[in-house]
């Protein structure tokens, strides 16, 4: 059963795009998507919501190969930024999970936030795990053997199901801060450059009436959650903060939600960003490069319909990458 949102969740998504389309720094041009609005109660959410208790506990945290083919479609696909090409059928599955096992022994995904809908199972992880496989790690900076280093990592999984099997699962996670925590000098400087950028960002400028409008829509007790921060960051301004390093930054902006669920309190978006990096990002000078950029963001609302909590994940070393290439 399909539905519109409601009228508030529309004024919530108009009033945020109107604050970030308003910065002297911008010239944003944002492409809303339908949003569908997911029956809950149906056989396809019971469905996926066992699938996904055998996905994240016996598949990715234990690595049982043989339950693979028992869940997921023969055409599933995997695809994660940092990988050119997409892992294909349930064979191409297999290699990932042995290989990411081979390099990492205890890898293990706590899934901390999971919503099952009948066409998608949306996950919220920590992942963890220590450099001491025989298996190299295939990384965008190529192979890396085992470093003894254990990694600390959050990552979104936006998995397409029917309540049967998995047919696709689109990651995102934060592979910047693994290679950091593995070791790995540029990736050290970039990432510490990033974090050192995040917390001293500016509030992007906006007008007071604006201001009043986007703060008007946070509950008190608003959390903003990015690989970034080492702790969840307490207020609207810390969100606006970070807003503002990629406002302040890039010009020429076009921001496509390319896919949009929403089920009572949750709001999950994928999205693209394109840009011209104009003035500084996280310690890189302009390059005047055009850039392509993706993630997910989560909204959850309190019972009174403002902004609780937001997760937002991106992966940083693909747009880094973009810019020193």
């Amino acid at each position: 059963m399909c539905c519109f949102p409601d009228i508030g969740s529309w004024v919530f998504i108009g009033n945020l795009i109107k604050v970030l389309s308003s910065t002297p720094y911008a010239n944003t041009v944002l492409k809303r998507s339908f949003i569908t609005v997911l029956d809950m109660n149906n056989k396809g959410h019971r469905g996926n919501k066992k699938l996904s208790t055998l996905y994240y506990r016996r598949v990715m945290n234990n690595a049982e190969i043989d339950v693979i083919p028992q869940i997921m479609n023969e055409d599933f696909v995997f695809t994660i930024p940092t990988h050119p090409e997409v892992f294909k059928g349930t064979k191409g599955f297999e290699e990932e999970v042995t290989g990411l096992h081979g390099a990492f022994p205890d890898v293990h995904l706590d899934v901390h936030h999971k919503w099952c809908f009948d066409d998608l199972i949306l996950g919220l992880w920590t992942g963890t795990g220590t450099h001491i496989g025989d298996k190299p790690l295939s990384t965008p900076k190529g192979p890396l053997s085992a470093t003894g280093n254990a990694f600390v990592i959050q990552g979104v999984s936006w998995i397409r199901a029917d309540g049967v099997l998995l047919r696709e699962n689109l990651a995102n996670e934060d592979t910047l801060k693994i290679i950091h925590d593995l070791g790995v000098k540029d990736c050290t400087k970039i990432y510490n450059n990033a974090a050192a950028s995040l917390a001293s960002a500016r509030q992007f400028p906006t007008q007071s009436t604006q201001k009043t409008t986007i703060q008007s829509q946070f509950a008190f007790n608003f959390k903003f959650n990015h690989p970034l921060l080492l702790q969840e960051g307490q207020s609207e301004s810390q969100y606006e903060n970070f807003m503002a390093t990629y406002w302040n930054a890039f010009d020429n902006v076009e921001m496509n939600i390319t896919e949009s669920k929403r089920e009572g309190a949750i709001n999950a978006y994928r999205w693209t960003f394109e840009a011209d990096h104009v003035r500084p990002f996280f310690g890189i000078p302009a390059t005047r490069k055009r850039i392509r950029h993706q993630g997910v963001t989560v909204w959850i609302n309190n019972s009174e319909g403002s902004a609780e909590k937001v997760y937002f994940n991106e992966n940083l070393i693909v747009l880094m990458g973009q810019l020193e290439s």
